[in-house]
């Protein structure tokens, strides 16, 4: 027996010996890992720079649509289908740059929808480039759940010019604010049926009309399907809520004045 013994606490060492040298290979493991993550992104000055045009190209053809540019579609615009870009980082450092570079050319930005909520109440922000021609019609819907996935682009510049715009934009522009203000003075949301049975009628507005200056397009599809498509509304459970777009490039010292011109006329 006490042979045995001996010979068994002899293989103990060899044992615990293993299980060093494995945790050895799992911190090494670890340790390799922990480079890999904060080793910089591979990708040179010349390529980062094409992605970047890629971006601002896609970003302001897509801006004409005046639809909310949703990020996977800008990813896949700008990488492919096939380039992987675990976590984002490719992806994060072309926007990064790609705003360094609309903004330095024409004072624009991309920014997430879902930052609506902190825009600046001051009204420095100013409609993007797209408000110059709205006759397009819309083809797409833009629910207030997906805007952490999209991006809108904003005028940085304050006091941007605002070139002449056509009759129908104004007319289109100027419903969209009235809209947006019995929003806000209803708490912030209004459902759709009190819109539609009560407070169209008091404008004059019925769902099922048209309005001089809005082509054949019809009052309850420019609310609940153009603006809600360009995000100047979100809706949600049967109601209205003031969307992205109008958050972030409606001036609120504009809405006063016009708001202030329709009370005098």
């Amino acid at each position: 027996r006490p042979p045995a013994a001996a010979g068994h606490c002899a293989a103990m060492p060899r044992k615990r010996a293993h299980d060093d040298h494995e945790a050895g290979d799992d911190g090494a493991s670890q340790a390799t890992q922990g480079k890999a993550a904060s080793a910089p992104l591979a990708i040179s000055p010349d390529e980062l720079d094409r992605l970047v045009d890629s971006a601002c190209r896609y970003a302001l053809l897509r801006e004409h649509s005046r639809k909310p540019l949703a990020k996977d579609q800008l990813k896949e615009a700008v990488l492919g289908k096939e380039r992987p870009d675990r976590g984002g980082k490719i992806m994060k450092l072309v926007i990064a740059t790609a705003n360094q570079r609309l903004f330095e050319l024409a004072g624009l930005e991309l920014v997430p929808a879902n930052s609506a909520a902190d825009a600046d109440d001051a009204g420095t922000l100013q409609p993007g480039p797209s408000h110059a021609d709205d006759t397009q019609e819309p083809t797409q819907t833009v629910r207030a759940s997906g805007a952490s996935g999209k991006l809108i682009m904003v005028n940085r510049l304050p006091k941007a010019l605002v070139p002449a715009v056509k009759k129908e934009t104004a007319v289109y522009h100027g419903l969209v604010e009235v809209i947006v203000t019995l929003i806000l003075d209803n708490g912030g949301r209004i459902s759709e049926i009190d819109l539609h049975e009560s407070w169209l009628p008091k404008l004059g507005l019925k769902e099922k009309e048209t309005i001089p200056g809005c082509g054949n397009t019809k009052v309850g599809d420019l609310i609940g399907k153009r603006m809600v498509s360009e995000g100047f509304l979100s809706k949600s459970q049967g109601g209205f809520a003031v969307g992205p777009r109008a958050h972030l490039s409606r001036s609120a010292e504009a809405a006063t004045n016009f708001r202030s011109d329709q009370l005098e006329a």
